[in-house]
């Protein structure tokens, strides 16, 4: 099996950000025409507002739900340990389908950890091979180790083993997933500012 034949093709769940995405649109839409209306209209696009609250919510709700194992066929509880001197991200990448051509990967990002941090995160590796990995802040892998289920509590210390090849794919699939950890952000934040805005708009009394 030659991993020279591993393709950098990047899986993200398209079900949470579609959520989002859709949530934002409409609540846009509504206070769109909650501002444009009369003042006499007003009151009857109560319901509607109630129901882009409720989508709101529910998108949010979910986003948090995704980034469980929730629905996972084989999920993995990995604890990692930060030993290095470096802030560190960590991430998990499990590889769903034939690992020689790297048709099916998915990337987890867990979180940034301090020196001699400990964190737990969840990932499906759908009985698999996955790699755990860490890179700094100047993005270069400093830690990649694959395990097929074996193993679930992982020590971060510098990996001078590293194959190229592996460093490389894990470097372009962690960039991939920073970028969408971003974008994600955005989405939720807007989300965010959406409901209160159409919160305060219930809340505010009609000018007579």
């Amino acid at each position: 099996m030659r991993r020279e034949d591993v393709t950098c093709n990047f899986t993200e769940k398209p079900t949470k950000m579609n959520i989002l995405i859709f949530s934002i649109f409409l609540n846009i839409i509504i206070l769109a025409v909650m501002y444009l209306s009369s003042k006499e209209k007003t009151n009857s696009f109560k319901i509607i507002t109630y129901f882009g609250i409720f989508i709101g919510i529910t998108s949010l709700s979910f986003n948090f739900l995704f980034k469980s194992c929730f629905g996972a066929s084989t999920p993995i509880d990995i604890k990692t340990e930060n030993l290095t001197k470096q802030n560190l991200k960590i991430y998990g990448i499990a590889f769903f389908e034939d690992y020689g051509n790297g048709t099916g990967n998915y990337v987890e990002y867990n979180a940034e950890l301090k020196p001699n941090e400990i964190s737990e995160f969840c990932i499906d590796s759908d009985g698999g091979k996955f790699w755990v990995v860490a890179k700094n802040t100047e993005n270069e892998i400093v830690y990649l180790e694959e395990t097929e289920n074996k193993k679930t509590n992982f020590k971060i210390i510098a990996n001078q083993n590293t194959k190229c090849n592996e460093s490389e794919i894990a470097k372009e699939l962690t960039f991939k997933k920073d970028k969408s950890v971003e974008f994600e952000k955005y989405l939720v934040w807007t989300n965010v500012i959406l409901i209160i805005l159409l919160v305060l708009n219930c809340c505010k009394k009609p000018e007579k």
